[in-house]
């Protein structure tokens, strides 16, 4: 599956999606797909891969939204460039982190109001690391804009416009969320 995607340049997702619209397309029955995806996940299942788990703050003030540039490359997403800020996870109290992480990429106080949306990262690679990634909707509270972490230029922009910024992936979650967000203000 793997030498399937990096041949075509698909992330995991995209591949299944393609493999499971051919499978079906040719005749199959969806029994025997299901045969295929359960081997799939078990194999998947017995390969030794790290989880990093880490959560962004989509900062939310006047009818824009917080985004920054990272000052080198993430570890595991070569393409990541611009971002929303946050950073790996240390407890299970996500709020405190998220709160922690966004401090320290932006300088700014926040209040996190919801957790917006959750997934497994599809852009990490073909490395064994799986990114899972919580995204919190945040407000300032406090503080002033210029953090010392991570991020050498920040910018408010509006919530659609990220689009123009990442390149990376974003997910249909977060892009409903950006436009109920744009919508609003």
């Amino acid at each position: 599956m793997d030498i399937l995607a990096r041949k075509h340049g698909w992330n995991r997702s995209e591949t299944i999606g393609k493999v499971i619209t051919e499978y079906l397309g040719n005749g199959a029955k969806e029994a025997d797909l299901s045969v295929i995806l359960k081997c799939y996940w078990d194999v998947r299942g017995r390969t030794k891969q790290e989880v990093v788990l880490a959560a962004v703050g989509i900062v939310e003030q006047n009818g824009k939204v917080l985004i920054g540039t990272r000052k080198g490359r993430d570890p595991y997403v070569k393409e990541l460039t611009w971002v929303f800020p946050g950073g790996r996870l240390e407890s299970l109290d996500f709020e405190k982190d998220v709160a922690r992480e966004v401090r320290e990429e932006t300088g700014l106080t926040v209040k996190v109001k919801s957790l917006v949306s959750a997934r497994v990262h599809p852009d990490s690679g073909y490395k064994p690391v799986q990114i899972v990634l919580l995204y919190f909707h945040c407000v300032p509270v406090g503080g002033h804009l210029g953090g010392n972490g991570e991020l050498k230029q920040l910018k408010w922009v509006n919530p659609m416009q990220v689009f123009a910024y990442f390149t990376t992936s974003v997910s249909d979650e977060i892009t409903r969320f950006l436009a109920t967000l744009e919508n609003n203000s």
